[in-house]
């Protein structure tokens, strides 16, 4: 019998056959053959890392039976959410994410099933957009970074993955690890300020949360990341948490001092041009000697603002003459007469602003240079006649 002509003269015969239990007995097998379809199509779907059809063969199928878009194996997984954890299917993603859209799988605003929840045993109960982000090959890791990667750049391309979603879903943090570090390193450059950012439920800096969740390795690749884009801030080395602590003094007390600077070293070397003492001395002194001994040559290094180590020290306001009288002896007459470029103050002006009451700093550094009290009197006045030379060209510009 042809399947065919028989579904043909079923239709015909609507309106002249007037047999009930016929068209009855035809509806109930419409039904069964429709869901036999679509679990054969479904079934399909999640069986395209072994069949490895073309791209238009898959749209074709699913044009034919767009509900096997929907089906669901025994563990929950849509179509689209299996793909993602073979490295030879990972590819019709954008595909599955694309047509699901036409026929909003997962719902309004699920994108397709980009952002449908997949709950496992473990409890890590993921979207799409997650599991693409974090999926490993523990026997080929580099292919099945490389396949997700590839994935996510399509995605991208057509604004079906964009860079609010990074921040939104986590996603530098779901790829923080060896076996993700393509994906990582493209979603760091992609958006490079979500490096700095809280983007998890405990309310912690993203470099912290790796510290405390993460591994050695992820703290490592999220550290050089860090620092080819905030190079500023040493790699958020020195970010501090809610509670005041850094991210540094937390790998040293996950990880231990040895294996914390072992992992610096590897990002940061001992030839650095960042002046790393600067902001040691700053935020956290107490191991300024661990760094002083592995990066020695910094202490000549002026920071970002311009300031040399003995401007950044004064300005830090840990330094006076009672506690430490052999460092304002050994002051050059060149650094005691330089201007901070920060506060445009000569030193013994810093010390007088960070000094707390105590001046005694401040008149130490003023007896070796006199002259710069008044140099500092006539400085003072000029800038107050530039000011008011400004201010008279402005009211005559508005009266005229």
């Amino acid at each position: 019998m042809d399947l065919k002509a028989a579904v043909d003269t079923a239709i015909k015969l609507q309106g002249t056959l007037k047999d009930e239990a016929f068209f009855s007995e035809i509806k109930e097998f419409a039904a069964i053959t429709n869901t036999r379809f679509t679990d054969a199509a479904g079934q399909a779907l999640h069986r395209l890392h072994t069949t490895k059809p073309s791209e238009d063969t898959v749209k074709q199928l699913i044009k034919g039976i767009p509900s096997s878009l929907f089906y669901r194996k025994h563990n929950g997984q849509l179509p689209i959410q299996s793909s993602v954890f073979r490295a030879q299917s990972v590819k019709y993603l954008p595909i599955l994410a694309k047509e699901g859209i036409k026929h909003n799988v997962g719902g309004d605003g699920m994108r397709g099933g980009l952002l449908v929840v997949f709950p496992n045993q473990a409890g890590h109960n993921r979207n799409t957009l997650q599991l693409l982000a974090n999926i490993k090959n523990p026997t080929n890791p580099t292919l099945k970074d490389t396949a997700c990667l590839d994935a996510m750049k399509v995605l991208r391309n057509g604004d079906l993955l964009v860079k609010k979603d990074i921040n939104d879903y986590c996603l530098l943090l779901c790829s923080c690890k060896p076996a993700a570090k393509k994906r990582f390193e493209y979603l760091a450059d992609w958006d490079p300020d979500c490096l700095m950012t809280d983007t998890n439920s405990q309310d912690l800096p993203n470099m912290h949360h790796i510290i405390k969740k993460g591994d050695l390795a992820s703290f490592t690749l999220y550290l050089r990341a860090s620092l080819k884009h905030h190079a500023q801030h040493i790699g958020l080395l020195f970010q501090n948490d809610n509670d005041g602590n850094t991210a540094f003094e937390l790998a040293v007390q996950m990880y231990g001092k040895e294996k914390t600077f072992k992992a610096i070293r590897e990002c940061i070397p001992s030839n650095t041009t960042l002046p790393i003492l600067h902001h040691v001395m700053r935020c956290a002194p107490e191991y300024f000697n661990n760094f002083s001994i592995r990066y020695p040559s910094t202490i000549y290094l002026r920071d970002h603002n311009g300031r040399s180590f003995t401007q950044a020290q004064l300005a830090a306001g840990t330094k006076t003459i009672e506690n430490d009288g052999f460092f304002f002896l050994r002051l050059t007459d060149d650094e005691i007469a330089e201007i901070d470029p920060v506060t445009k103050q000569y030193p013994f002006l810093t010390a007088a602003t960070v000094s707390k009451g105590d001046l005694s700093t401040t008149l130490f550094l003023l007896s070796k240079n006199p002259s710069l009290l008044e140099r500092y009197r006539e400085q003072v006045t000029q800038d107050r006649l530039q000011e008011q030379g400004k201010t008279r060209t402005l009211k005559r510009k508005r009266d005229d």
